[in-house]
């Protein structure tokens, strides 16, 4: 090939409308059902999505509409939380049912006398709801804000609230009952109160000590004695017995019901009896090593923690263990969203 017909073949392939070069013309037309045709084949990102320019616009308006739509959705999100936590001092609640003519606001030093046959359900500030047993007295000592407080002399209530914890607190003959952002269950009587956690945690402190109690399981507070220590409803009677026996007078015989009956679930509760010991809370207490031991059968402690350190006393080696329970966070309200919803919806939620 001659200087010239390499100049010419250049000068084409870098520009078609110079003159035809017949070698390469040649090629082009054996290629040509090859070329490439970008309307039968639109050219796709790593998404998959046709890369098309003029559809970009279009594109461009949708994550403005989106975006738009989250900044509404986060603005009245704030809002409707400042509304629902802001209550005015001293203002009434509402009694939204009643079984039989009630007065239709609960206000603060009031008593509410439910009769023994019937029910009423009080709308707790704006955060909850509060269903009182028939035979109840409940008392709104004050509430503000996100704190509320009450008394309760007798009967039963069912609280269900969202708000963050210690907003709402019932003192009862033997002690507080401070809700962690929860839903439970509350038994009054002169000498014992009984809470059964439906959903977050609920803390009850009389002064001699105080015990937190996790959903699904259930305590009790007498007045001169430490809070009992949390046991799940899914307990046998026999081992429930045994550990509220062990607590009055640590007995031998409860502790080896205690050690038979004991189950994964229950480690817990056999952790929080050594607690007890350990934290110099109560020393009536038998067989602390003993509980240790099988607790660690049921549920190994962590690497760094031995049974040894935990039975010698060491409080933080202990609560390092717990912490290895699959039990929710104390205080971790903001999980427990279904209890912001209705009661008829959060069934279905649940």
């Amino acid at each position: 090939m001659t200087d010239d017909q390499d100049d010419r073949t250049l000068a084409y392939l870098w520009d078609p409308a110079s003159p035809e070069e017949p070698g390469v013309k040649a090629i082009e037309q054996h290629l040509l059902p090859l070329r490439f045709d970008a309307a039968a084949r639109p050219f796709k990102t790593d998404g998959g999505r046709d890369f098309r320019p003029a559809e970009s616009p279009g594109l461009n308006v949708w994550w403005k509409l989106l975006a738009a739509a989250a900044v509404i959705v986060i603005i009245t999100g704030v809002g409707f939380s400042q509304w629902r936590f802001a209550w005015p001092s001293g203002r009434a609640w509402i009694v939204t049912s009643s079984s039989t003519p009630a007065p239709s606001r609960l206000e603060v030093g009031v008593t509410l006398s439910v009769p023994v046959s019937e029910e009423a359900i009080v709308n707790v500030a704006r955060i909850g709801t509060m269903r009182i047993g028939g035979g109840s007295q409940v008392t709104l000592r004050s509430t503000q804000g996100s704190r509320h407080r009450l008394r309760m002399d007798t009967g039963d209530v069912n609280v269900r609230v969202w708000a963050p914890p210690g907003s709402v607190a019932i003192q009862t003959p033997t002690g507080e009952v401070i809700d962690l952002g929860c839903e439970f269950d509350l038994h009054v009587e002169a000498d014992v109160s009984r809470v059964q956690v439906r959903s977050g945690w609920v803390q009850i402190d009389n002064g001699v000590g105080e015990s937190l109690i996790p959903a699904g399981a259930s305590g009790e507070m007498r007045r001169d004695r430490v809070p009992g220590v949390p046991i799940f409803t899914s307990a046998s009677a026999v081992f429930r017995t045994a550990v509220r026996q062990i607590e009055r007078s640590g007995d031998e015989a409860s502790l080896r019901t205690i050690l038979e009956q004991a189950r994964v679930e229950d480690v817990l509760t056999l952790l929080m009896l050594v607690e007890r010991v350990v934290g110099g809370v109560d020393r009536r207490n038998a067989g602390t090593d003993q509980l240790a031991v099988r607790a660690a059968e049921l549920w190994p402690p962590p690497a760094d923690v031995t049974v040894g350190q935990v039975i010698r006393g060491d409080r933080d080696a202990l609560w390092q263990w717990r912490d290895t329970l699959p039990l929710p966070p104390p205080k971790g309200w903001l999980r427990n969203w279904q209890d912001a919803l209705p009661r008829w919806l959060s069934r279905d939620v649940r």
